[in-house]
């Protein structure tokens, strides 16, 4: 299990905190791996020592038990500086464990928001360069992070980069792809998105069979349906048999600071017992059909997208990381370029409106019913009515329709019908919702869902 620091939560982490957070990670919320954060991210470059010299000062095997991953800023996006600096961080923590345990704490680099399999060569270059300049011990291995639906979609070009890269040491560590759910279900829609992390998994494990390499997948998921569920104590039974053929699973902010201990710690079990399960087949037409679903969700959003920009400036920040203003995301629609939160503030946007995300797929659904395809679309994803309906109980039409409109409601009400997914929120929340601007509604009615985006 991997312990991560996603803003997701209603509790606010400062940096200063992640040291102390790293640990407790290890000794109570039982994950054995812990991702520092660089990416979009305000975190110190002393951080990744910082958390090594912690777990020997509390007498954790590091490096053995357990270990530190960072995830690093991707250059094309941030700058090279920063990558160097992030790489000089890791390297320093791994120098220092290797000095005072022996052992290498740093075994993996995430490379997020990758375009190309070709990105990750110029990493690795530059990683090698600052490990060899500081004598940093042990080479780490690089993760690539794919958070796209075509990134999902390209897995196996992705693994087989990593292979040509690491071909002469494969039997040392297993490849590992990291498969992201929510910056892809921001870009493309829940059903997309669904559909494209099943079918990285199925990939994954398809190149480990013909290539006879050990591949261990992560699987990156929050509490919301939108992005994945796997941190749900409410969802998390049912979304572990929709993603078989994770090795990592993450564990959020949300489940760790929003839920009852107990409830975390279900949490964490229930992804342990299923690690490594095989994944189901996703052949035939997933393709044609994940491709006309998120066509059907960005005419959906593009809409709506000024509207969510202005209640995103509303949810507040639970990690120190930077503004979405600065570094968001961009989706590109008939030509033009469309600013977007990034995916938790995103998410948390939509709750806030009184409509959850997961919701945006509605006219692709009624669809697809006019066209007497949506039985097909159930046998691909047979949780979906179970997620509508989990969904439902934050779906607070009045409050969705004054800062909406009608069509959409209406839209949503006709796909919860066909779906069989009944209900709306009840009173209660549904007036949290209508104070969001104050600011007090919008997080009690996050600490009420149990997360905030």
């Amino acid at each position: 299990m991997m312990c991560t620091q996603h803003p997701d939560s209603t509790v606010k982490v400062t940096a200063q905190m992640e040291v102390e957070e790293a640990v407790a990670s290890f000794t109570t919320y039982g994950c054995d791996e812990v991702m520092v954060d660089y990416e979009g991210k305000l975190t110190p470059y002393s951080q990744p020592r910082e958390v090594v010299k912690a777990a020997v000062e509390a007498g954790l095997p590091l490096g053995e038990g357990f270990t530190i991953t960072v995830r690093l800023p991707n250059p094309r996006l941030e700058g090279e500086e920063r990558l160097v600096l992030a790489l000089t961080a890791a390297a320093l923590a791994n120098k220092y464990a290797g000095a005072v345990l022996g052992v290498q704490a740093v075994k993996w680099l995430v490379v997020p928001m990758l375009e190309d399999p070709k990105e990750i060569i110029s990493v690795r270059s530059a990683a090698l360069s600052v490990w060899k300049a500081l004598e940093a011990g042990g080479e780490p291995r690089l993760v690539p992070l794919l958070e796209s639906v075509e990134s999902h979609m390209r897995t196996g070009e992705y693994l087989s980069a990593l292979a040509q890269l690491y071909g002469d040491r494969l039997e040392e560590h297993p490849l590992r792809v990291f498969v992201g759910k929510s910056d892809a279900a921001v870009m493309s829609g829940h059903v997309a998105s669904a559909l494209s992390v099943k079918y990285a998994l199925w990939e994954a494990a398809r190149f480990s069979r013909e290539r006879g390499i050990v591949v261990a997948p992560i699987v990156g998921m929050g509490s919301p349906t939108f992005r994945g569920g796997l941190n749900n104590p409410s969802l998390v039974s049912l979304e572990v048999k929709a993603y078989k053929g994770f090795a990592t699973a993450t564990v959020q902010s949300a489940v760790r600071y929003d839920s009852q201990p107990s409830a975390c710690r279900s949490v964490v079990e229930r992804l342990r017992s299923e690690c490594c399960v095989p994944p189901d087949p996703v052949e035939g037409d997933v393709s044609s059909i994940l491709r006309e679903a998120a066509r059907w969700y960005a005419s959906t959003l593009r809409r709506y997208a000024d509207i969510v920009r202005l209640y995103a400036k509303e949810v507040p920040q639970t990690r120190d990381r930077l503004l979405w203003t600065e570094y968001g995301r961009s989706l590109r629609i008939d030509g033009a370029e469309l600013s977007l939160p990034r995916a938790i503030t995103f998410t948390a946007a939509w709750y806030s409106l009184g409509l959850p995300p997961t919701f945006l797929d509605a006219p692709y659904i009624l669809q697809l019913a006019r066209e007497d395809r949506l039985d097909h679309l159930l046998r691909l994803l047979p949780n979906l009515v179970e997620e509508w309906s989990y969904e439902a109980q934050f779906f607070a039409p009045r409050a969705a329709e004054k800062a909406l409109g009608e069509e959409l409601v209406r839209a949503v009400k006709a796909a919860m019908e066909l779906l069989g997914a009944e209900g709306e929120a009840c009173e209660e929340y549904a007036r949290l919702i209508e104070q969001r601007n104050t600011g007090f509604g919008l997080l009690t009615a996050a600490r009420w869902r149990g997360f905030l985006g």
